[in-house]
């Protein structure tokens, strides 16, 4: 088992560069494909929000201004991509090619669904984490590939982080998507420095639940131990954040959005805090 095809959702920006080297870090670990895809906004889909009003000229202004500036940006997601792959060693190709190797394509349209359709054939998502709330695209594209993609998500820290042979915690709560998140990690916990499982609980581990996480580990030859984190006063995200980080975890392994994302909005939810909160590399499923 191994992550074939890695697909890196790029916007132009310094953002880039960071979430690529944890891209080709991961392709040379696994002899994996980068695919490097910027999604160039529709201009015409402004429109309605212009108002009435508006003259044609001024119209056709923000239009130009629009496809001038995402030229601009695609051109710079490229540069990045050609500038981390000759860092890393690898060679992009057109088309994709076997084995390790890196891929460029602009598509145009609304980012959330064209993104979880290029999640849906690729094996690991790389994105950085949005950790300022005033993200709301950048999340709402996340969103849609771990939801709609339903593949697995490496997100990136602002800080510089190994993700390869980092020592691993697995946040587990027995839900199915942490059984999720555990089964896309096993590539990375096969590598990694040591498991660490992370049980937040008020009350004694459910030992039936963790019996069957360590035998299905075991069936792919990785070991774990067992932290049990009393959350006391603070909600079940910041305790397993803090937990995490007291046990030098340099990976997290977590599934996002095990309800709704309704019932996520109002009790606050784990995936939310973790991302305003976190600054370790996580994988994470649904």
């Amino acid at each position: 088992m191994a992550y074939r095809k890695i697909l890196v959702p790029l916007l132009g920006g310094a953002r880039d560069a960071r979430v690529l080297k944890a891209a080709f870090e991961v392709a040379k670990a696994f002899g994996s494909h980068v695919a490097g895809v910027y999604i160039r906004p529709d201009p015409s889909e402004v429109l309605p929000y212009l108002g009435e009003g508006i003259s044609a000229g001024v119209i056709q202004e923000i239009m130009d201004a629009s496809r001038e500036a995402a030229k601009h940006a695609a051109a710079a997601a490229r540069a990045a991509l050609d500038l981390e792959a000759k860092a890393a060693g690898v060679s992009v190709q057109q088309p994709a090619a076997a084995g390790i190797g890196a891929s460029f394509h602009v598509r145009e349209g609304n980012a959330e669904d064209i993104v979880a359709e290029e999640a849906r054939l690729s094996d690991l998502i790389v994105f950085d984490v949005p950790v300022d709330s005033k993200d709301v695209a950048l999340r709402a594209t996340l969103e849609a590939a771990l939801l709609n993609g339903r593949k697995p998500l490496l997100l990136v820290p602002h800080k510089a982080a190994t993700v390869i042979g980092a020592k691993a915690g697995i946040g587990w709560d027995g839900g199915a998507a942490a059984a999720h998140a555990v089964s896309a990690a096993i590539p990375l916990l096969a590598r990694a420095e040591a498991i660490e499982i992370l049980n937040v609980t008020t009350g004694p581990i459910d030992t039936m639940q963790m019996d069957r996480l360590r035998d299905y580990l075991r069936l792919h030859g990785l070991s774990a131990i067992e932290h049990g984190i009393n959350p006391g006063a603070q909600n079940t995200a910041a305790a397993l954040i803090d937990g995490a980080s007291r046990a030098g975890v340099g990976l997290l392994v977590i599934g996002g959005y095990g309800h709704s994302r309704l019932r996520e909005l109002v009790l606050g939810g784990v995936t939310r805090h973790v991302f305003a909160n976190v600054s370790m590399p996580i994988l994470m499923a649904h």
